[in-house]
């Protein structure tokens, strides 16, 4: 198994820091998924809006790696 370290922004658009988390990735895994791993590991209080995890919504959607794209 694989660890990753994700930067997630937490705050306001005005008001905020990056904040790191390492977790563990597996084969397949989306950054959705590892999203809620992190919530349900290490930030119960992180919220990710998401619908369908098709991607098909939009409701995901996320600045990954510097570009607009879903987290499904």
């Amino acid at each position: 198994m694989a660890n990753a370290t994700f930067r997630v922004w937490r705050g306001t658009r005005e008001k905020g820091e990056f904040v790191d988390y390492k977790t563990e990735v597996t084969e397949g895994m989306v950054v959705l998924d590892a999203i809620h791993q992190i919530q349900a590991e290490s930030a119960g209080d992180l919220a990710a809006r998401w619908n369908c995890k098709a991607g098909k919504c939009g409701s995901c959607s996320a600045e990954i790696n510097g570009m607009p794209k879903l987290m499904c």
